[in-house]
């Protein structure tokens, strides 16, 4: 079954507010144990609007990446993500 891909780009707007939301977001991700591909570092805007955070999280699959995103934990940790940044989110499947 190919993996699915929680890809973010942030820009943050309340440093407090965001310190909280990854916090949240965290604690909404310990049951579901995705494994982390990329969380920000060096990175190059070669096209589009540009954030300076970006994360990949990597799921056993497109559905659970989704019921990760979905989940009421999460939600309630994206309620403060709203307050704190901009960005984009996309669940992509993997190739295999």
């Amino acid at each position: 079954m190919p993996k699915g891909y929680l890809i973010g780009h942030v820009s943050i707007t309340d440093a407090t507010v965001y310190a909280a939301y990854a916090k949240a977001a965290d604690d909404a991700m310990k049951s579901f144990s995705p494994k982390v591909i990329a969380a920000s570092g060096l990175y190059e805007n070669l096209e589009g609007e540009a954030h300076e955070r970006h994360v990949i999280f990597e799921f056993e699959s497109f559905s659970e990446a989704k019921r990760f995103y979905e989940s009421p934990d999460y939600q309630a940790a994206k309620v403060l993500r709203a307050e704190a940044a901009t960005g984009t989110f996309v669940i992509v499947e993997g190739t295999s």
